[in-house]
C-alpha cells in the first residue's frame, strides 16, 4: 500500500486538483470553488516536491532534488508566477460597477480603483486567480515530477472523479437541483459549458485504457468504466450540442492512436477487448439517460442526430444573436483596446451598447457573447489575451521541440525508419484537447472555467513530456 501511494499518490492529488469544480457547480459559487482550488493547489504543490516519480535506482531525495532543481530552472515556473501575480491584482482592483452621474443625469460604466491597471467586477477575479494558481501547480508537475505510470494513473483518475461528478451532478438534475438543471440547459445567455470538462476526461479515458491494459491493472477495470460511463452522461448532460459533437471527433481520435499503441506495444487480442470493454461501459449510462433524466431535459439534448421533426443542430437564431454580441465586443475593445473594460462587464456592456434592434434577438438578462475570444478582447484587451496564450504557446513549442528530437532519435537508430515510431498515446492528447477548446472558443467561453483550463494545460503539459527525452533516452521518467 505504501509503494501505491508513493508511486500514484502525487497523480492521485493532480487528478483531483483538476476536476474539483466539476463536483463543485451544483451546489457552490464562484467564492467556495475558488477556496476549494487553491486549498487543493497548495496540497498539490506540496506532493509535486516531496513525492514526485522515480527513475530506476534513484532515491527519493535525488528524485526531489531533482524536481525541485528543474522547476527552479523552468522558465514557465516564473512565468506562471508572473502570470499569478497578474490575475492577483485583477481580483483585487474591483469596483468596475454600473454608476449613475447625476450632473449628466445618465449611468455609466465606473472604473476599477486603479484605473492602469487589469481590474473587473468586484470578486469576479476570484475564480480566475484560484484557475490561474492551479493550472500553475498542474503545469509544473505534468512537466517535471509525472513518469509514464503516473501518467497514466492522472488520466485514469481524472477521467474516473469526473465520472463520478457527472453521476452526482446529473442525480442532482434528477431531484431537481436548480444549478444542475441550468447548466443542463446550455442556453446561450451565458455559454460557459462545463460538458467540455467531461469530454476533455473522455478523451483522456481513451489513453487511460490503452495503459490499464497495458500495465494488467484488470482490478482497476470497473473503476475505468464507471469514468468512462460517467463522462458520457457529463458530456450529454452538460455541453450544447456542437460542443458535443467536437468531443465525439475527439474521443474517436484519441481511441484510434490508443488502439494503434495497444496493438504495437500488446498484439494479439488487445483490439478487441478494449472495443468489448468501450461496449460494455457504453450500455449503463446510455440506460441512465433513457430512464432517469428528466425529458424535459433529454428533450434539448441532440434532437437533431435522432432526426425529430423542426430540429436543427444550430438554433433558430443563433447565428444573429453571435453576429450582434460579436458586434458589441468588437466596439468595446476598440474603445477599450489594451485592458479591456474588466473581467464580468460584458454584461453592462451589451446595456451600453447594445441597438434598439438588438433586444429583438437578446435575452434580457443576456451575460456572454457566443464568442469566448472577442469577450476576452472586450473584458481583458490585448494584453490579457496576450497572458492568457503566452503558457499554452510556451508548452507548444516544448511539444514541438521533445517530438522533433524524439522522431529524429528513433529514425537515426531504428532499422524500420517510419514504422519504427511508437509513442505513447498521452502525446496525442494534449494537442487534440488544446483544439476542440480552441476551435469551441468560437462558439462559448467555457475554455474561461477553471476545470477547463486546467485540465488542458496539464494534458498538453503531460504530452510534451511523453514523448522522450532529447538525446538522453534513458532519462526520460521510469519508476521504480
Amino acid at each position: 500500500m505504501h509503494k501505491a501511494i508513493s508511486k500514484y499518490g502525487l497523480a492521485a492529488h493532480l487528478a483531483l486538483l483538476a476536476v474539483a469544480p466539476l463536483f463543485l457547480f451544483p451546489f457552490c459559487g464562484d467564492v467556495w470553488t475558488a477556496r476549494v482550488v487553491l486549498w487543493l493547489s497548495f496540497v498539490a504543490a506540496a506532493w509535486t516536491v516531496l513525492e514526485p516519480s522515480r527513475r530506476v535506482e534513484e532515491t527519493l531525495h535525488d528524485a526531489r532534488f531533482r524536481v525541485a532543481s528543474s522547476i527552479a530552472r523552468d522558465p514557465l515556473f516564473w512565468l506562471s508566477l508572473l502570470l499569478v501575480i497578474i490575475a492577483a491584482i485583477r481580483w483585487l482592483n474591483g469596483g468596475v460597477a454600473m454608476a449613475y452621474d447625476a450632473e449628466k443625469r445618465a449611468w455609466g460604466l465606473a472604473e476599477a480603483a486603479l484605473p492602469f491597471l487589469p481590474g473587473g467586477v468586484t470578486g469576479s477575479g476570484y475564480l480566475p486567480f484560484a484557475a490561474a494558481v492551479g493550472a500553475a501547480v498542474l503545469m509544473q508537475a505534468c512537466r517535471h515530477a509525472l513518469g509514464k505510470s503516473a501518467r497514466v494513473c492522472f488520466l485514469f483518475a481524472s477521467a474516473f472523479l469526473a465520472g463520478v461528478a457527472a453521476l452526482v451532478a446529473a442525480l442532482a438534475c434528477v431531484f431537481g437541483n436548480s444549478a444542475a438543471l441550468l447548466q443542463a440547459a446550455c442556453s446561450t445567455v451565458d455559454a460557459s459549458y462545463p460538458g467540455m470538462a467531461f469530454g476533455l476526461c473522455l478523451v483522456g479515458s481513451m489513453v487511460a485504457m490503452a495503459g490499464a491494459f497495458e500495465r494488467k491493472w484488470n482490478r482497476a477495470m470497473p473503476l475505468l468504466a464507471i469514468a468512462v460511463g460517467g463522462c458520457v452522461v457529463g458530456l450529454y448532460l452538460f455541453a450544447s450540442d456542437m460542443v458535443i459533437l467536437a468531443h465525439c471527433v475527439c474521443v474517436v481520435l484519441a481511441l484510434a492512436c490508443s488502439l494503434a499503441y495497444a496493438h504495437r506495444r500488446m498484439g494479439g487480442l488487445v483490439v478487441p477487448k478494449c472495443l468489448a470493454f468501450l461496449l460494455i461501459a457504453v450500455v449503463p449510462p446510455v440506460l441512465f439517460i433513457m430512464g432517469v433524466v428528466p425529458e424535459e431535459v433529454k428533450a434539448q439534448k441532440l434532437a437533431f442526430f435522432f432526426g425529430e421533426e423542426g430540429s436543427k443542430l444550430v438554433p433558430d437564431g443563433f447565428f444573429a444573436l453571435r453576429s450582434a454580441l460579436s458586434e458589441i465586443a468588437e466596439k468595446v475593445w476598440k474603445e477599450n483596446p489594451w485592458l479591456g473594460t474588466g473581467v464580468g462587464t460584458f454584461g453592462f456592456d451589451i446595456r451600453f451598447n447594445a441597438k434598439e434592434a438588438d433586444w429583438a434577438v437578446f435575452a434580457s438578462n443576456q451575460a456572454g457573447a457566443l464568442n469566448g475570444w472577442l469577450q476576452m478582447l472586450a473584458e481583458r484587451g490585448i494584453a490579457g489575451v496576450a497572458f492568457f496564450v503566452v503558457s499554452p504557446l510556451f508548452l507548444l513549442w516544448t511539444y514541438v521541440f521533445r517530438a522533433f528530437h524524439a522522431v529524429s532519435g528513433v529514425l537515426s537508430n531504428s532499422r524500420y525508419g517510419l514504422g519504427g515510431l511508437i509513442f505513447h498515446p498521452a502525446c496525442a492528447v494534449g494537442p487534440i484537447a488544446v483544439a476542440v477548446v480552441a476551435a469551441c472558443g468560437f462558439f462559448d467561453h467555457s475554455f474561461w472555467r477553471p476545470e477547463v483550463m486546467m485540465l488542458t494545460v496539464a494534458m498538453f503539459a503531460m504530452a510534451g513530456s511523453a514523448f522522450p527525452a532529447p538525446k538522453k533516452t534513458e532519462d526520460d521518467l521510469t519508476e521504480k
